[in-house]
């Protein structure tokens, strides 16, 4: 798949209006129009604001990574990905993340991911400690 039509599906599947995702990557509608639609190849920094913008990486757009699941699956262990890239997060915490990361019900966003870590009850005897970056 190429990387317009991946930015595309990704964008379609997350509910965004072409105009709200270069809003988010700080774009212009136009250009991200251009890209969809294969009139232009996103240059380098480009390709990191929208990928950013629809939490996903670069190797994901670009097919490198997760390409052979399914798009809800490769959304929820990419947002994971940049959740845990830009949160410090305890041992225990991403252990636990990594596995509801193989469940279908598997939250595909960050905001999910911090949801579900707020949202979280400590086992007996142990502490989830969430430190938080901000992203």
């Amino acid at each position: 798949m190429l990387v317009n039509q991946r930015i595309k599906e990704i964008r379609k599947y997350r509910r965004l209006e072409g105009r709200e995702l270069a809003q988010r990557a700080g774009l212009s509608p136009s250009e991200v129009s251009h890209i969809e639609r294969k009139m232009r190849n996103p240059k380098t920094d480009t390709l990191q604001r929208i990928a950013a913008a629809l939490e996903v990486s670069t190797g994901y757009l670009l097919g490198e990574e997760d390409a052979d699941l399914p798009l809800s699956r490769a959304l929820a262990r990419q947002s994971l990905k940049v959740f845990l890239r830009h949160n410090k997060v305890a041992p225990q915490e991403e252990v636990y993340v990594s596995r509801i990361c193989a469940l279908d019900s598997a939250p595909e966003t960050i905001k999910g991911w911090k949801d579900l870590l707020a949202n979280v009850a400590s086992p007996p005897g142990q502490e989830l400690v969430f430190l938080s970056k901000s992203i």
